[in-house]
């Protein structure tokens, strides 16, 4: 989340990737930075352990909603 920080702080177009488990976390460091605003993408927990297939699938399946959350939607 500091990452995406430092990223938005630049003005440049950023969404922080997160899973489930960590949305209030990143929330919470977000507004801690001075970001309340800050745009995330969550991903279903646990994607460790995975197969390769499933993760490409969750990846093609949230890719729109990338787009959108960055606002660049096709």
């Amino acid at each position: 989340m500091r990452d995406t920080v430092v990223v938005e702080d630049r003005q440049k177009p950023v969404v922080a990737a997160v899973t489930e488990e960590f949305v209030e976390h990143g929330r919470n460091i977000a507004n801690l930075e001075g970001h309340s605003d800050m745009r995330q993408l969550v991903f279903p927990y646990l994607l460790e352990g995975l197969p390769s297939e499933d993760v490409r699938r969750i990846a093609e399946e949230m890719y729109p909603q990338f787009l959108k959350v960055i606002g660049a939607e096709r």
